[in-house]
């Protein structure tokens, strides 16, 4: 009796750790490699319609937030009103994506590894 209720705990254990989450995690990059923070830059230019995009600083392996800066000026401009645009990472049954503040849209990031934060 007792051996086959650790049985079919155990095997409940096993089965429950393989599962994916089926609701999204805030995530952070798996690395900042120069492959990773390049198709990050492009899936996030591609969501905002901006061919080039400069990331804000930070620690991307460390934070789930990544700040977009705004188009520089130029050269006629002393100043603009423009703001970053703010990203969040989540990572929902092992994809990642990225969600704008002030949105829900999820904004898929296929070629970027992430790791739940």
């Amino acid at each position: 009796m007792v051996r086959s209720a650790l049985f079919t705990g155990l095997v409940a254990l096993v089965l429950s750790a393989c599962q994916h989450s089926a609701t999204a995690a805030p995530a952070t990059l798996a690395d900042s490699s120069a492959d990773t923070l390049s198709a990050l830059k492009l899936a996030l230019g591609g969501a905002i319609n901006r061919a080039n995009i400069e990331l804000g600083v930070g620690d991307f392996t460390a934070t789930s937030t990544v700040t977009v800066l705004p188009p520089s000026l130029t050269e006629h401009e002393t100043r603009s009103p423009a703001t970053p645009t703010v990203f969040n990472l989540f990572v929902k049954n092992g994809a990642c994506f990225a969600v704008q503040d002030g949105t829900d849209t999820e904004i898929p990031l296929p070629d970027v590894p992430c790791k739940p934060a």
